[in-house]
């Protein structure tokens, strides 16, 4: 019987051959910089990643979490934290000046609900309903046709109702996510009785023991591919966008990362893929086009500062920010870190938001597009006033 890995290669072989294929080197103008934004959804634990070691509690509210960073981390110049040892490549960028982050960023939503969390980023009004989302609104800020991208199966909500849809190139690899919903039974159906049928049943069995033995909920994911694949899908995303320098936008979600339980070990090979992807991305992008890129990456919101009795955290409130890129501010930490005692912490359990993400976002459209203040009010508005140089 075909293994769950063949499957998932038969259905994306063709989307690799087709996204590569429709993206060929072309002559149009460049745009004047470059915004990419990863898109973790299922609530990532940046503590994790990078963790405030000098901060005496750490130990005390993750006694078995904080073992690994704390005995064999990297320090990330004088900030007081340290990165994981599967995260050795955000330090690494960290050193070169070319990465820097935000250990207490986020929306305004405090209802720890996925789906309420995702649409308030992606729609970036600070609503969680709403006729467009933001990145279809720098879009059309940019004046420019054709001048972004998304690396999904579908338009995705932060791009939703522009003048003009993104082009869409969904990127392939072992951490395909299956379809889910009334597409995947139409495929089964298709299959039925076929030696495919069953490999496709084995696939989806296989994938629910997977996200249960890990204690995630898949729902949160919604349907993004999983994060450990994206060190085997950042050199096609890189190819693509060094090959076409109008793209000035770029969107990539990833899911994967909500850890309720043996966090260390999912999240050790996440964070791995992660370093991964951005050092292929800036290498397949180049020096050139590295210097004018600005790479985000956060999730819909962070986890608890303690970890539970399953050695892994619940949903949060405040979380990571990473921004990457080659003539970024980097090697610094943006914005405010209070501490990890009860009287800085959210609810007294989570970190809170003292940096907004559309401030945050705002600041990399201003710096990498040119993008004005006027167009940023419309973009995100009711953004609040904090001024960051990315």
């Amino acid at each position: 019987m075909p293994s769950r890995r063949r499957f998932l290669q038969w259905s994306a072989s063709g989307l690799a051959v087709h996204a590569f294929n429709a993206f060929a080197i072309e002559r149009a103008p460049q745009a004047p910089g470059r915004l990419i934004v990863v898109f973790l959804r299922g609530g990532f634990d940046g503590l994790f990643a990078l963790s405030p070691v000098s901060d005496p509690r750490l130990s005390e509210l993750r006694p078995s979490l904080s073992k690994t960073v704390l005995s064999q981390g990297t320090a990330l110049g004088s900030t007081g934290f340290s990165a994981h040892p599967s995260a050795k490549a955000l330090a690494d960028l960290f050193a070169s000046r070319e990465l820097a982050f935000s250990p207490c960023a986020g929306t305004t939503d405090t209802s720890r609900s996925h789906f309420q969390a995702q649409d308030l980023f992606e729609l970036g009004s600070g609503a969680t309903h709403g006729e467009s989302g933001f990145m279809a609104r720098a879009a059309q800020a940019l004046s420019a046709n054709s001048n972004a991208i998304s690396f999904t199966r579908e338009v995705p909500l932060c791009f939703q109702g522009g003048v003009r849809p993104p082009e869409i190139a969904p990127l392939s690899g072992s951490g395909l996510k299956l379809p889910e919903g009334r597409l995947l039974e139409a495929i089964r159906w298709a299959h039925r009785g076929q030696r495919t049928g069953d490999a496709l049943d084995q696939a989806i069995a296989t994938e629910e023991q997977i996200q249960s033995a890990m204690g995630m909920e898949p729902q949160a994911a919604r349907g993004a591919p999983g994060a450990n694949g994206l060190g085997r899908t950042a050199g096609t995303m890189g190819r693509i966008l060094r090959g076409n320098p109008r793209l000035a936008l770029a969107f990539l979600d990833a899911g994967g990362v909500d850890t309720h339980a043996n966090e260390e070990g999912a999240l050790s090979r996440v964070m791995a893929s992660i370093g991964e992807g951005l050092v292929e991305l800036k290498t397949s992008l180049g020096d050139t086009e590295w210097r004018r890129t600005r790479v985000v990456m956060m999730s819909e919101f962070g986890r608890t500062v303690r970890e539970n009795g399953t050695s892994g955290t619940d949903h949060g409130h405040g979380g990571l920010f990473l921004l990457a890129g080659g003539a970024i501010a980097g090697g610094r930490m943006i914005g405010d870190f209070r501490g990890l005692g009860d009287h800085a912490l959210n609810d007294d359990r989570d970190l809170p938001v003292l940096a907004d993400w559309r401030a945050l976002l705002a600041a990399c459209l201003r710096d990498a597009c040119g993008i004005p203040d006027s167009a940023l009010n419309a973009i995100f508005p009711g953004r609040p006033q904090q001024n960051f140089a990315l």
